[in-house]
């Protein structure tokens, strides 16, 4: 599959939109999210990039006698295993780190949006550090963060606890 995503602003903000849906959404409802692009561009778009496996049909709803179909993202092309990384070539792997950060940009802006509607200040975060590790220090890096990850991760839910993504890379 070809991920030209980024050549089109139209399919990048469709794709935007769907990243969080997994339950799909409409014609309809995009065109209420995306209200500089027209229905008939949505469509077009839309079905080029079913068409292309970018999006997938997951649901129907029936209003009245009328069929309006759900469209995601085909996300299972871009689950991968320590197997099919290792083997993946560049462009592959550039698909992937894509998605990822696509994913990463739609949970902020709609957090951001959440914050700035409930008038609530900017509490995200970020930064970047290049640290000199020799290979043991780095692997132990590694290893502390997972465990670090894995502690917050297995936490019980709780009603007044908040989801809040955590995002990492690590170029070695």
């Amino acid at each position: 599959m070809e991920f030209d995503l980024f050549k089109n602003q139209v399919r990048f903000k469709i794709a935007l939109e769907l990243i969080a849906a997994d339950e799909g959404l409409s014609i309809m409802q995009l065109n209420k999210l995306l209200e500089e692009v027209s229905q008939a561009t949505l469509y077009r778009h839309v079905n080029s990039m079913v068409d292309d496996d970018l999006l997938k049909i997951v649901g129907i709803n029936r209003i009245g006698k009328v069929e309006e179909k759900l469209y995601a993202l085909n996300t299972q092309a871009y689950k991968i295993s320590e197997e099919d990384w290792q083997s993946a070539t560049y462009n592959e792997k550039i698909k992937f780190v894509t998605y990822y950060f696509m994913y990463i940009l739609q949970n902020y802006k709609n957090y951001y949006e959440s914050s700035a509607a409930n008038q609530l200040p900017d509490r995200s975060t970020f930064s970047l550090v290049k640290l000199n590790l020799t290979n043991d220090s780095f692997n132990d890096f590694q290893s502390e963060l997972s465990t670090l990850m894995e502690k917050y991760f297995n936490m019980k839910e709780t009603e007044e606890g908040t989801d809040r993504t955590i995002s990492l890379v690590i170029i070695p």
